[in-house]
This record gives C-alpha cells, structure tokens and sequence, in this order.
C-alpha cells in the first residue's frame, strides 16, 4: 500500500531521461534502446591472453554514468533498483559460460572499503548471479594501496595494478572457471591483472562481466 501510495504521489520516472514509466527505477524504451543492452567487449594484447570473453551491460554514458557515481561516492544505495533493473537484460549469456562458475568481485582497497561501507560491485551483482546459480566468491584480495587510475594510459595502469592483487589464503583456484565481476570497464587494466592472479593461481578459463564499459 505504500508502495502505491508513493507511485500516486511521485510517479516512477526514467533514471536518465524522466520520462514516466510503470515501475520505479526502470529505463524507458528509447533509453533502454541507447544506453542498455548486453554486449561483447572486444579483447586486445594481454587482456585476450588472460580473459576468455568480457560483456558489458551497458554503456558508461548520460544517466548510467550517473547512477554508479552515486552509488560509489554518494553512497546512495537508493540507485540499485536502477542497476538490477539493467542486469535484467543479460540472463542470455548465463548458459553460454561454464558451469560449475564462482563469481569473483574485482576487491575493494581496505581503506575505501572502511570509507565506503560496501564493494559496489557485490551490491550489483550478488543478487542477480545467486538468482542464476552462481555464487559470489571473494577469492582475491587488495595487496597494496594504488594511486587513482583515471587519468592515466593503458600501460600505466597496467604498471600501477601489477602486484596490487594475490588470490586470498588457503584459497584453491586450481582447474577451475570463474567469473570476474567489477562496476565499469575503461581500460580493461584491472580486470586483466585480476585475471592474470588467478591464471597464475592455476585457474582454468576467466570471463568477467562489467555493468557498464565506455567500449562498444
């Protein structure tokens, strides 16, 4: 009754463009049409080495961009409805990985870890994957604090992350598949040297799923 009693009151609008729509936290048509829609990220140098296929819920653009933001620097988790609602479109892809699969959350640093309360990346995913099979594992850990990486290029990301990653103790990721799941993808640095810490490790095949990516 609440629920519908808000919906008379404030009436669910589209994240992105304010449109009305039927239900709270849903993108209309022609944003869904733009902005969501599951695809494959294409693979290059070490990334294609390490990483067996990568994709993408969305485009990190206009109210996407805007709700992770909030979420991770806000702290606003009044945006995940919004977020859950994108992953809808991606069950397609579920029975075309390996099975038996662990999902395994890109880890936060212990100090952002503290200041943010939550891993982002958890809070997306967890739900979602439990509801198809699939259980989040954190099976890697944060060795060492890194400097920002937004605003440098591909291999000085790659030359930052290198070593910031170990596979958590008394963990065994031998002959197995896993999942890598992160918030967004730019370069793809992180989830490559993820991916690279788990090879090492002895792990099988690695796919990884980003909500958003600025590639198409």
């Amino acid at each position: 009754m609440l629920s519908i009693f808000l919906d008379f009151l404030f009436p669910p609008r589209c994240p992105n463009c304010r449109a009305y729509v039927e239900q709270r936290g849903q993108f209309c048509p022609l944003c869904i049409g733009r902005l969501i829609g599951l695809h494959a990220l294409v693979r290059t140098g070490d990334t294609r080495v390490y990483l067996d296929g990568i994709w993408a819920f969305a485009h990190y653009q206009e109210g996407v961009r805007d709700l992770l933001r909030r979420l991770k620097y806000q702290c606003d988790r009044s945006m995940l409805s919004a977020l859950h609602g994108i992953l809808a479109e991606g069950a397609a892809v579920i029975p075309m990985l390996p099975h038996p699969l662990s999902a395994v959350p890109v880890p936060l640093a212990p100090e952002r870890l503290r200041a943010r309360g939550f891993n982002q990346t958890e809070e997306i995913f967890a739900s979602w994957l439990s509801e198809h099979g699939i259980r989040l594992s954190p099976l890697l850990t944060r060795t060492r604090h890194t400097a920002p990486l937004y605003e440098r290029t591909r291999a000085e990301r790659r030359h930052e992350l290198r070593g910031a990653f170990a596979v958590t103790e008394d963990s065994d990721v031998r002959g197995k598949d896993f999942l890598l799941v992160d918030d967004i993808m730019t370069t793809g640095a992180t989830l490559t040297e993820c991916a690279r810490v788990l090879k090492t490790a002895g792990a099988a095949r690695i796919y990884a799923f980003v909500l958003a990516s600025e590639h198409i």
